[in-house]
């Protein structure tokens, strides 16, 4: 994955910057860019839940079940609405609920 960074000015860098989990793209940003945060491309987190999670599910329609509480505790627009989301994924995510 090749990265373009496009200033107009030398003391306008970045504050924050999104990568894949590419970890020498990762430790270069840390090293160019020390006081930048570094964030996960949210495309690249769900490609790996997929990829990590899906073979843990025993059953198939409780994929969809799950997929869809990881959508609603990632979408979550507060925190209180957050913590309630979180709940209903470990929920759908118990091991009574999946295997």
């Amino acid at each position: 994955m090749v990265s373009r960074f496009f200033f107009l000015r030398r003391d306008a860098l970045p504050g924050v910057i999104v990568t894949d989990r590419d970890l020498a793209l990762m430790n270069a940003v840390k090293i160019v860019f020390p006081e930048c945060t570094n964030l996960l491309c949210r495309f690249h987190i769900d490609k790996n839940v997929k990829a990590k999670c899906k073979s843990l599910i025993g059953q198939k329609n409780a994929w969809e079940y799950v997929m869809d509480a990881w959508g609603s505790l990632v979408d979550c627009p507060s925190e209180h609405q957050f913590n309630d989301c979180l709940k209903k994924f470990e929920i759908v995510c118990s091991p009574a609920n999946v295997c």
